[in-house]
């Protein structure tokens, strides 16, 4: 029945900007310019340049531009495998590059490797302590959670979770649809 994947859309782009170390190259200055405005081909062209850097922080930053820059032109594998490079070049874990991730791998139908993607979020955000963590962006990677263990055929812990999901979001009309479908299987 339900199988909406709830995305990160348009605010996205702006969340590379909050990541960016100062004093990075002048490529992934331009790159961040150019994933803002919009411009994702430019975008990712100066960011293939700048991932080039010996330098393993600026190349994560640059692998992190280039992930935004093919998520935004759906381009979800490419996305997947450059934010994946970002965090083996010790690029910040943070819930934001998870749920991306998490998206992207739903998006290529590995539903598996996505909820393992969501769960990291999740857990990352349960340990952070004082720090803000977009309490819808909580609630889309719990959603998107249900819909993978669906995906996955894993309907006990599916059922669980919408549960568990509803206690905490009454009122979400497409969970409570979702939680119908659910007592069907």
């Amino acid at each position: 029945m339900m199988k909406k994947i709830r995305t990160a859309g348009a605010a996205a782009a702006a969340l590379l900007a909050v990541y960016m170390l100062s004093g990075c190259a002048d490529a992934i200055k331009d790159g961040t310019k150019a994933l803002e405005e919009g411009r994702y081909e430019e975008a990712q062209e100066l960011f293939q340049e700048a991932a080039g850097d010996a330098d393993d922080k600026t190349a994560a930053e640059a692998y992190r531009g280039l992930g935004m820059a093919y998520y935004e032109q759906e381009e979800y594998t490419s996305a997947l495998e450059a934010f994946q490079t970002a965090l083996d070049k010790g690029g910040e874990q943070t819930v934001q590059i998870y749920n991306l991730m998490g998206i992207c791998g739903m998006k290529t139908s590995d539903y598996g490797s996505a909820l393992g993607y969501f769960q990291s979020g999740l857990a990352m955000a349960e340990t952070s302590e004082g720090e803000d963590t977009d309490a819808g962006l909580i609630q889309e990677m719990r959603y998107n959670e249900i819909v993978c263990y669906e995906q996955t055929a894993d309907w006990e812990s599916a059922k669980q979770k919408i549960s568990e999901y509803l206690a905490d979001y009454p009122g979400d009309e497409t969970a409570e649809k979702e939680a119908e479908f659910l007592e069907t299987r």
